[in-house]
């Protein structure tokens, strides 16, 4: 099928790029742990920049999710001058809500500084002030962003809005170099870094003859639809950024650095896994929105089940990895400076338990654009609502007495828990799901995953106590076999078909 191997170099290509874009997040990370460590300075500005990171980036998604069948639709059945208008009145309207409620939370922000991050002392809190009001602007440059890298997606414009956060990365890098432990300069920064990755896209806009110049229009039916819609996409497609919210303003009422620790560890699991969950969510959606358009029930259980399979076949040794070597990942990335070992061990723990939320974090990503695509926004947010109350009884219930562990564990149940009740309402939507065969390439992915743990068992027994970096190479050696033995099988994944 010719669709689905152009779907498989698009995927390839995003995933390297964002593989890129990934590695210099992994060193601004590094660096930032270098400088800082897992201190209450840290905390404060994990849990306030959580929100442009994680809960404004939702927001940007959720206007992206609804936008992408929209222009498909004009882009294919309407002139060039009304999807010029449409766009226009769409952004226009963006700027105004978005800078409006940006000026309210300036204004309010020592009111939402102490809602944010409500267990931090109070002598640093003319900081966490003073962050919140730095961050809020970051509303608006990021719903252009992810506004923008939608529309350009639509047009096949992959590869640039996989590269928006490169010079973003390396923008905070040169600040934490420059400047060290200014963490106010640092919050300017990552701000004018998401402007910045909005005004990167800008010129390609240009080139497929969109216009900048902003409209207002309140009465056009597809921009007040889609407002009306945003609510649900953004509750519905925020299942794991409002857990990891949640659990780091329960991590500040903990020991000084629990926050930051969560933060770590939250961020490189979202770091690695997304590398691939992303770059195929991204690839389907405009694709499973023209099915969606045709009703093409079959043509959308077949790309989620060639999505699944690839997912399946790339996530289950970074499963089977971080089990075994989570402290070890952590002391490698992180360790070093101001990041010590009991920075390490705390981290550590909380990446392992984050860990086991990618299967419920792949089916919030894919299961979601489905229903988006097929105008269901409201089936994602009540089983989102579901998942993020029950994370917050969790935390509650576990965060005293299980501490960092019960916290991120608490999110990976609920997101396992999430998959599982969308996996249901997908195959009563589409009046099948291809389960039977992904559970036969599961089943034929054990005699790989066998040999992966083989090798890290065997390295185990034969050569006990080593430490440092030795487990680089059965990490290396139990990949090698897990990929020789899945491609003498035939189970890679085949990105050219047809």
């Amino acid at each position: 099928m010719k669709q689905m191997g152009t779907t498989g170099k698009n995927f390839i290509t995003v995933s390297v790029m964002i593989f890129f874009s990934k590695v210099l997040g992994f060193c601004r990370e590094i660096v930032f742990a270098f400088v800082f460590g897992t201190t209450a300075l840290t905390d404060a500005f994990q849990v306030i920049f959580s929100f442009p990171g994680l809960f404004f980036a939702s927001i940007g998604q959720a206007l992206s999710a609804v936008n992408i069948p929209d222009l498909t639709y004009y882009v294919n059945e309407r002139s060039l001058e009304e999807r010029n208008r449409y766009i226009a009145n769409l952004l226009g309207q963006i700027t105004l809500v978005c800078g409006a409620i940006s000026l309210l939370g300036m204004v309010l922000a020592p009111f939402l500084a102490g809602i944010i991050a409500p267990g931090l002392h109070d002598n640093i809190s003319h900081i966490t002030t003073a962050l919140t009001r730095i961050m809020m602007p970051t509303l608006l440059f990021v719903s252009l962003t992810y506004i923008t890298a939608g529309i350009l997606q639509v047009h096949g414009h992959f590869l640039l809005s996989a590269s928006i956060s490169i010079p973003f990365n390396l923008l905070i890098i040169a600040s934490l170099l420059l400047k060290r432990h200014d963490i106010i300069f640092l919050g300017y920064i990552t701000t004018a870094g998401w402007l910045l990755q909005f005004l990167i896209q800008a010129p390609a806009l240009l080139r497929d003859k969109y216009s900048l110049k902003l409209t207002l229009n309140f009465q056009d039916k597809h921009t007040r639809s889609m407002f009306r819609q945003l609510i649900p996409i953004l509750l519905g497609n925020s299942v794991l950024q409002l857990c990891l919210i949640i659990d780091r303003s329960f991590g500040t009422h903990l020991p000084e650095g629990t926050a930051a620790a969560l933060g770590f560890g939250s961020n490189l699991f979202i770091t690695v896994t997304s590398v691939f969950i992303v770059a195929m969510s991204t690839v389907v959606f405009p694709r499973l929105s023209e099915f969606c358009l045709k009703t093409d029930y079959e043509g959308i259980r077949s790309m989620l089940g060639y999505a699944f399979r690839t997912l399946f076949f790339i996530l289950l040794p970074y499963l089977i990895l971080t089990a075994f070597y989570y402290q070890d990942i952590i002391a490698l990335v992180y360790q070093r400076g101001a990041f010590t070992s009991d920075s390490t061990a705390m981290t550590a723990l909380a990446f392992l338990f984050y860990s086991l939320a990618v299967p419920g974090y792949t089916c919030q990503e894919i299961f979601n654009r489905v229903f988006y695509a097929l105008k269901k926004f409201y089936i994602p947010m009540r089983v989102s609502l579901l998942c993020v109350g029950l994370n917050v009884g969790l935390d509650f219930l576990l965060y005293k007495s299980a501490g960092i562990s019960g916290i991120s564990l608490s999110t990976a149940f609920c997101l396992l828990l999430y998959g599982v009740i969308m996996g249901i309402m997908i195959k009563r939507e589409l009046g099948g799901f291809p389960l039977r065969e992904l559970m036969a390439f599961g089943t034929g992915l054990l005699l790989p995953a066998g040999g992966m743990l083989a090798v890290i068992v065997g390295f185990g027994l034969l050569l006990p106590g080593k430490t440092g970096l030795f487990f680089l190479l059965p990490l290396a050696l139990s990949g090698a076999v897990y990929l020789v033995l899945a491609y003498a099988m035939r189970l890679i994944p085949r990105f050219r078909q047809g």
